[in-house]
């Protein structure tokens, strides 16, 4: 069944005469004939009563009549839409992203693009994980995303933005509570300021569940694939802001990316982890054919931002 078919159908079903309907379709009146005989081979009924002198619907060529009216103005305004994004500036762009840049980098990198181009539309997709955010961008749900590890096919690119470290995040000592994880951290580590795997392993650790954060699970628990003695893994938390509050509570160490210290509470002190220290990458990830100009600006900037800042930490 082909769209000039269904235009064939219409055409006579409104004119109910093949000569007129030809016309109007500026095509021969043969031609009209065999479309209409195909597609009624197609459906296995009869559209028309067909006399010398008369042409009149059939009572399933009614009802089809409605239903192809309806499929045609779809395909109209489907041309017409599609026909004006590509030939219009880019009217939204849907952001998703691990939940670092969200909180560190999104709202800075909106309200600079936004100042340029106010009249693009910015959304924020807030999906943690690296590969739902990567099915969100393949799905077209999302233009531009996040995410921790590199992605280069024949249909998405990414670009490295940043590395940061990894840090222990350690409860600090509270002179009332000796023998606590945290007051055992303090004559364990003295003032080195790297802790290293051997050492974390001597105290409970909070940890990350791997069906929710596969990237930071399998980094942790790799960092510890040598160590005699695996550390207890008292629990996991999916949340950044909880697993901190369980350090400050004194229910064990974790690992967390740099950036968590933005959100620390009161009561947790980091230092950088691993032998040599352990980072985590950051990349920007888009679909290749539709890197639009705007789209592109929007990359451009983010990059831009991520290199002033590490920049002037530097």
């Amino acid at each position: 069944m082909e769209i000039r078919q269904l235009q064939c159908f219409v055409a006579v079903a409104e004119e109910l005469h093949f000569r007129r309907a030809a016309v109007r379709l500026a095509i021969s009146q043969p031609a009209l004939s065999a479309s209409l005989a195909n597609l009624e081979a197609d459906l296995g009924f009869a559209l028309f009563f067909r006399t010398t002198r008369q042409v009149s619907l059939t009572q399933a060529g009614a009802v089809f009549l409605k239903d192809v009216r309806q499929i045609l103005r779809s395909i109209d305004a489907a041309k017409r839409h599609a026909r004006e994004v590509a030939h219009a500036a880019v009217p939204s762009i849907r952001v998703g992203g691990v939940d670092e840049a969200i909180v560190t980098l999104v709202p800075a990198l909106m309200a600079q693009f936004r100042a340029g181009h106010p009249g693009i539309h910015l959304q924020i997709h807030e999906v943690s994980s690296s590969g739902r955010n990567v099915q969100a961008l393949e799905a077209h749900r999302a233009d531009v995303v996040f995410i921790r590890e590199s992605v280069n096919s024949d249909f998405v690119e990414s670009r490295l933005l940043y590395r940061q470290r990894i840090m222990a995040a350690l409860p600090v000592p509270k002179p009332a509570a000796p023998g606590s994880v945290a007051d055992g951290w303090q004559s364990e580590m003295g003032d080195h300021d790297t802790v290293t795997p051997a050492q974390l392993a001597r105290w409970p650790l909070i940890g990350f569940p791997r069906h929710a954060r596969p990237l930071l699970h399998d980094l942790v628990m790799g960092s510890l694939a040598d160590v005699e003695t695996p550390p207890e893994v008292t629990c996991e938390v999916i949340d950044k802001s909880t697993m901190l509050q369980l350090v400050r509570q004194g229910m064990g160490v974790a690992l967390v990316p740099e950036w968590a210290q933005t959100i620390a509470p009161d009561g947790v002190m980091f230092r950088p982890y691993g032998d040599p220290v352990l980072e985590l990458p950051l990349y920007i990830a888009w679909r290749k054919r539709d890197y639009a100009p705007e789209l592109g600006e929007f990359i451009d900037l983010a990059s831009e931002i991520c290199a002033r800042r590490h920049s002037d930490a530097a």
